[in-house]
């Protein structure tokens, strides 16, 4: 189970004691509700109590106006038995929440300045607006290297291809959501941005190296994990040669599950070589991504839920 005393949460012991005492009390029911962060459709108040009423831990609305987004919130917090956790794409201004919140730019127009400042103003002002229509939780930012200029998903949603740079303005971004009071969840592990297909409709692979990786990506990764990211969102991308390093048994399917199914890149790579304390977030399951090869992974599925579940809600 996750050390709530540890970082990223670093909770003092009579905080620690509530999250213990209420996960205590839970019912079996309430613990797997909470593992679910849906995407929201109607915000109508029947449709809406119906999430509450399963106990799902949170949730994710398209932007709508900045009145009725934040009236759903709302409804959702005051509704629901425990906090929710009400998460936003704020990548590119308070639009990622709000469709008449603040475009301020993609990520690599911030770069493109040159400035760190602009990350941290571009985190800071998505965080802002976001907060004022009730979200709490950020998918966000993204820390994909740009390898590819036809990976259809990275490209102007990343800080561009130099590492050094998707660090340095992913640490201003990350810094200027957490003084906005907002949770950061650094994606989309364990890097997109080598391949040119889109892996939510197919997985993907990341093709590096393991000390390639670990010089880029994981040094990205780390960084951000030791500077306090709250969570890391967990991609439909397959990182071979990082499976067969910790699994040197591992089979050719095992070394191509996206790291969704993946237990040696999660609880191998993400929890025990990064260290991540804390909570991951898997990339949308409802997309195509996540299908790759899906009856001869069933045992796969069962092991990274297991995995996880023990992580989280300890049964």
């Amino acid at each position: 189970m996750i050390d709530m005393r540890k970082a990223p949460y670093s909770l003092q012991e009579e905080d620690a004691a509530w999250v213990e005492n209420t996960l205590a009390g839970m019912t079996l029911e309430e613990k797997i509700g909470q593992l679910f962060c849906p995407m929201g459709g109607s915000q109508e108040p029947e449709a809406l109590k119906a999430l509450t009423d399963r106990h799902v831990g949170g949730i994710m609305f398209r932007p709508g106006t900045g009145k009725e987004t934040q009236a759903a919130h709302r409804f959702l917090q005051e509704h629901s038995k425990y906090p929710m956790l009400i998460a936003a794409d704020l990548e590119q201004g308070g639009v990622g929440s709000a469709s008449d919140g603040t475009l301020f730019g993609r990520q690599m127009l911030a770069a493109a300045t040159g400035e760190p400042e602009q990350a941290y103003r571009l985190g800071y002002v998505s965080g802002t607006e976001g907060a004022i229509v009730g979200v709490n939780w950020d998918f966000g930012p993204v820390v994909d290297i740009d390898r590819n200029w036809r990976n259809p998903i990275t490209n102007v949603r990343t800080y561009g291809s130099d590492p050094a740079c998707v660090l340095k303005m992913g640490q201003e971004f990350m810094r200027g959501l957490h003084e906005a009071g907002m949770a950061a969840a650094i994606k989309h592990f364990p890097g997109d941005g080598c391949d040119e297909r889109d892996q939510h409709l197919h997985p993907t692979v990341n093709n590096l190296s393991a000390e390639k990786w670990m010089e880029s990506y994981g040094h990205i990764y780390r960084t951000l994990v030791e500077e306090g990211a709250d969570t890391v969102m967990v991609g439909h991308i397959a990182q071979p040669a990082w499976v067969k390093k910790l699994n040197p048994e591992a089979s050719f399917e095992e070394q191509y599950r996206p790291t969704t199914l993946s237990p040696e890149l999660i609880e191998g790579l993400l929890w025990k070589e990064i260290g991540f304390n804390g909570m991951i977030v898997s990339d949308a399951i409802c997309r195509g991504g996540k299908s790759f090869r899906i009856a001869s992974l069933s045992a796969s599925i069962c092991s990274c839920l297991t995995v996880i579940l023990k992580r989280t809600i300890n049964i």
